[in-house]
Parts: structure tokens; C-alpha cells; sequence
């Protein structure tokens, strides 16, 4: 328990921090694109203003050339054309007496004038301009002011000139910031407080994300710990009898011959049951690595004919069948050689595996067929037999290592558990397909498929 505990921590801490990089490099990156979105914002609107203010500017500058006459004064004809505009040192009406438009002006808050002489006088301004505004010639074209409560301005100068040409004096135009500045907070305020957000929802993803990912590697891990346990749990079993018989034997002090004999008779059984089980772990290995990678040069793969194939393995399980009164029959149903390209000793131990199988768990008196035949670009090979059958809740967990449906009756045979495990590396090796069909007391097919040959 202690150390499946461990296990578990291990894999929240990987998670962990797995989910961790993830929410640090998504949020960077959405940081990163928020910033750009706001920049991208502010040139957006600060384009539009700088062309709303120099249509306006241009509008008003082309209008006064017209009635402009004596080079920085102020005729009769500016004061009708701008009656908002207020002269310097002449009494001005106050904000609270201008008409109805010039409050829609106000409230609008967008646009301020300033008339300078050729000497940088002032001459005159908007009745409405705000407080603390700089009343001084600029000498930039264009710049951004503020006025006494932190409001900012965007102003452009013009060179004014009379209807004959001559220069007259300067026009600067305001336009307020305000409305602009307020979206743009608006804006930053949004960015900020979604990304909090959005880093949450991130972070919630990335633990479930991570978790989803993880889930093979932690299945993968727990199967090879089951793995290694169940091998030593095999490996330990003849073990544990080839000692058993050499301590009790050693325990005689005079051994009779046939004593010897049967003492010799049992570690030989058990060690060839030990020998049987290292070589399937070494071919289950071989066959993993195989899955893995792609390099063939350690991998003996040739033209294979299935009909030698299973015409040698019925001759050399014969024996088998014979002995457990199982009749053992073939069905050959292509008259032609049917080949398939792969390793001849993992396509015979396949097939030896499927019928073996198929004879130890069929009862006395049964019969175990074998059929080839042809399907589109497939050989098929069907083992059948008329044994005690698999049960439904078993067929999902047969091909698994060391599963045994019933394991009195394998450990009396002396199976390992590993047939079937075998039996499925070695199609999945050749690109091929296993299947199996089972009721229980009617008996089991396994199909197998495998690409031909052009």
C-alpha cells in the first residue's frame, strides 16, 4: 500500500507540473496577445482621431482664409463665422448664457480653438476652454496637452493666411482625449480581469487535459509493475519446486537409483517449465520492442507459405491431440500457396499457441479444426474447436499477460499464461488482426487475419 502511495504522488506531482507549464505557457501567450490587442486598439483610435482632427482643423483653417484680411486682426466677419470664439481683453459672455448648440458643443467635450498673431499673441479662444489648458503657441505641429484635472488633448497648429495670400497668424485646434481615454480604460480594465479569468479556465482544462494524457502512462506503468509481478510470482513457483526436491533429497542418506530418478525427473520438469517461461517473456519482449521501433536489422522476415505453415504444426501437435483423445483436422479451402510476408518461428509459435490452446481446453472425444482460406487481401485462419468455451465477462481480458480463465486447469497443463498474449504481439507485429468468438460449453473461435503477398 505504501508504495502504491508513492505512485500515486509521484504521478499528482508529474501532473502537477505538467499542468503548471501548461497554464504558464498558455497565459504568457494570452498575455502577450491581450497586449497586442491593446496596442493594436489604441493605434486604431488614435488613427481615427488624428484624421477626425485634421478633417476638422483643415475644415476651419480653409474657411477662415476666406475671410481673413488684416494680417492679426479679427474682423467682423471671423466673430459672425465663430461666434463661440472669445477676444482676448474684451468682455465675454459667460458659459451659462451660450446658445444651445455651443452647450451640445460643451457636452460633447471634442473641440477647442486658439488664434495667434504672427508674434505668438494670443488673440482669442473658445468661450468653453478647459481650465488650465496651455494658452501658449506650440511649437510642435501637432502634440498631446494636458489641462488641470489630468484631461488630455490632442492639438494641431495651422498657418492661417488672408484672402490674398499673405501670412496672418496661427489656428491650434484641440480635440479631447477624454471619450477615448475612458474606452481605452475600459478596455484595460476587460484585459485585466479576464485574464485572471481566462487563467482559471486554463488552469481547470490543463489539470483534466494533463490528467487525460497521463492516463496511458499510468496505465502502462501499473501494467508493467503487474507485469513484473506476476513474472516473478512465475518464475518463483518451479523455482520453489526444483528446491523443494533438491532439499528433500539431500535430506536421504542413501539414495536408491530410482529415488535419484525421480528426483532428477522432477527438477528436469520443473526447469523445463522455467526454460518454457523465459523464453515466452524473452519473445513478448522482443515482440514489444519490434512494435516500437522502426528498425528491421535484428528482425528475420521472409516469404512465408501458411499452407507449410499449418501442415507442419498439425504433424508436430499430433502427439498432443492423440494423447488427449482430441481429434485435430484440417480445412484447406484455397488449392494454391497463400503467402504472407513476415518471421517464420513468431507466425508458427502463433499458430501452435491458438491450437495448443484449443486442445487443452477441449474435453475428451472433441475435435479442434484448423481453416485457411482467402479473404480480398487477407489470409484467414480460423482455429475452431468444440471445448468448454469463454465466458463473456472473460473474452475482454484473455490476450492480457498471465490471465487465466480457468487456472487450476492451466497450472495442471503446465500454462504460463502468456499464449494468448503471445499469440496477439505476433499478428499486431504483422500488421494484422485477431478476433475471438466464444460460448460457453459450445466451444471458441479465434480468427485470424493476415495482409498477403501481392
Amino acid at each position: 500500500m505504501l508504495f502504491k502511495n508513492k505512485n500515486l504522488n509521484l504521478f499528482r506531482q508529474t501532473r502537477l507540473q505538467l499542468a503548471s507549464c501548461y497554464i504558464a505557457g498558455i497565459s504568457l501567450i494570452l498575455a502577450i496577445i491581450g497586449f497586442g490587442v491593446y496596442e493594436a486598439i489604441i493605434h486604431a483610435h488614435r488613427v481615427t482621431v488624428e484624421k477626425e482632427l485634421k478633417t476638422v482643423s483643415g475644415t476651419l483653417h480653409d474657411n477662415l482664409m476666406i475671410i481673413l484680411e488684416t494680417p492679426g486682426q479679427i474682423n467682423d466677419n471671423v466673430n459672425q463665422f465663430f461666434p463661440n470664439l472669445c477676444l482676448i481683453n474684451t468682455p465675454c459672455t459667460s458659459l451659462n448664457t451660450i446658445s444651445n448648440y455651443h452647450l451640445q458643443t460643451i457636452k460633447k467635450g471634442k473641440y477647442y480653438l486658439q488664434i495667434f498673431d504672427l508674434s505668438h499673441n494670443l488673440i482669442a479662444l473658445s468661450r468653453n476652454y478647459p481650465d488650465g489648458l496651455s494658452l501658449e503657441k506650440q511649437s510642435a505641429q501637432q502634440i498631446i496637452l494636458k489641462d488641470s484635472q489630468g484631461r488630455r488633448y490632442l492639438q494641431q497648429t495651422h498657418l492661417l493666411h488672408t484672402n490674398t495670400g499673405e501670412n496672418w497668424g496661427y489656428l491650434q485646434v484641440y480635440r479631447s482625449l477624454e471619450e477615448f481615454d475612458n474606452y481605452l480604460k475600459m478596455v484595460a480594465l476587460i484585459l485585466l480581469l479576464g485574464l485572471p479569468l481566462a487563467i482559471i479556465l486554463i488552469g481547470f482544462s490543463a489539470w483534466i487535459l494533463t490528467g487525460i494524457a497521463m492516463r496511458p502512462i499510468a496505465k502502462s506503468y501499473y501494467q508493467i509493475q503487474q507485469f513484473t509481478g506476476d513474472a516473478a510470482h512465475e518464475l518463483r513457483t518451479p523455482l520453489a519446486a526444483t528446491l523443494a526436491t533438491i532439499e528433500s533429497t539431500l535430506m536421504i542418506t542413501n539414495l536408491t537409483e530410482n529415488e535419484s530418478r525421480n528426483t532428477l525427473e522432477t527438477v528436469a520438469r520443473q526447469t523445463k517449465r522455467l526454460s518454457s517461461l523465459v523464453a515466452d517473456l524473452l519473445m513478448l519482449s522482443r515482440l514489444d520492442w519490434e512494435s516500437n521501433t522502426t528498425s528491421t536489422t535484428s528482425i528475420k522476415k521472409e516469404r512465408i507459405c501458411l499452407n507449410d505453415i499449418i501442415s507442419d504444426l498439425v504433424e508436430e501437435v499430433a502427439y498432443l491431440a492423440i494423447s488427449s483423445e482430441v481429434t485435430l483436422t484440417t480445412d484447406m479451402r484455397v488449392n494454391y500457396s497463400l503467402e504472407i510476408f513476415g518471421n517464420t518461428e513468431q507466425v508458427y509459435r502463433l499458430l501452435f499457441n491458438l491450437v495448443v490452446n484449443g486442445i487443452q481446453y477441449t474435453p475428451t472425444g472433441g475435435q479442434v479444426t484448423i481453416i485457411l482460406e482467402q479473404h480480398n487481401k487477407f489470409a484467414v485462419i480460423r482455429v475452431q474447436d468444440t471445448g468448454i468455451g469463454i465466458d463473456n465477462k472473460e473474452l475482454p481480458y484473455i490476450f492480457e499477460r498471465f490471465y487465466r480463465i480457468d487456472k487450476a486447469r492451466s497450472r495442471e497443463k503446465g500454462g504460463s499464461g502468456l499464449g494468448l498474449s503471445i499469440a496477439k504481439a505476433v499478428v499486431l507485429a504483422h500488421q494484422g488482426t485477431i478476433q475471438v468468438r466464444s460460448t460457453v460449453g459450445t466451444g471458441s473461435l479465434f480468427l485470424v487475419k493476415l495482409p498477403i503477398l501481392s
